[in-house]
């Protein structure tokens, strides 16, 4: 078992013959992808690989993530905390007919020769990241909640008498 930094340039093949597991950080210089869409990593990021073979001797990997991104509420503007956690299993393939052939259970992973796992870590955030992240608790600043609060002129308040006025009475009295 490794921990640190995960490897750049690994052989998924061999590791997968081996049954070796791998444990690393990810940093926000591991991935330019989630850097361009504007979200950051708040501190270190855990990233596991376990790779296998399975019955049908196909390349396995199971991969599971955890980090914190920082995001923008759609509520209320301001950034937020988002717990990322995910889980996946997947198949290495090098062909889309690999990957269409594949059990429902698996992921097709596509790969060449090598592969970095930071870019399969980055893949399986950017899948997990919620559309739309919202404070779990109100999230109205001080401005939106005072204005909220400030009572609202308007009309009087009209007595309930239990009759209602026609709508057309109006246009019966501008007639005449």
């Amino acid at each position: 078992m490794k921990t640190g930094a995960l490897p750049k340039q690994l052989d998924l093949r061999g590791l997968a013959a081996r049954g070796v597991q791998i444990n690393g950080t990810v940093s926000p210089d591991d991935l330019p992808r989630l850097a361009e869409s504007g979200i950051g990593i708040v501190d270190l990021g855990s990233a596991a690989f376990d790779f296998r073979r399975d019955e049908e001797a196909r390349y396995v990997v199971a991969v599971s993530v955890e980090v914190k991104v920082v995001m923008q509420c759609q509520r209320c503007l301001g950034d937020m905390e988002v717990p990322i956690t995910t889980a996946s299993l997947m198949a290495c393939v090098w062909t889309d007919e690999e990957a269409a052939s594949l059990p429902a259970t698996y992921e097709p992973l596509l790969v060449e020769d090598a592969a970095d796992l930071s870019d399969i870590a980055e893949e399986e955030i950017l899948l997990a990241i919620p559309v739309s992240p919202v404070h779990e608790t109100e999230c109205k600043s001080e401005a939106q909640q005072a204005a909220l609060a400030a009572e609202v002129e308007g009309p009087e308040k009209v007595e309930d008498t239990g009759e209602r006025e026609s709508p057309f009475a109006v246009l019966e009295r501008l007639k005449s």
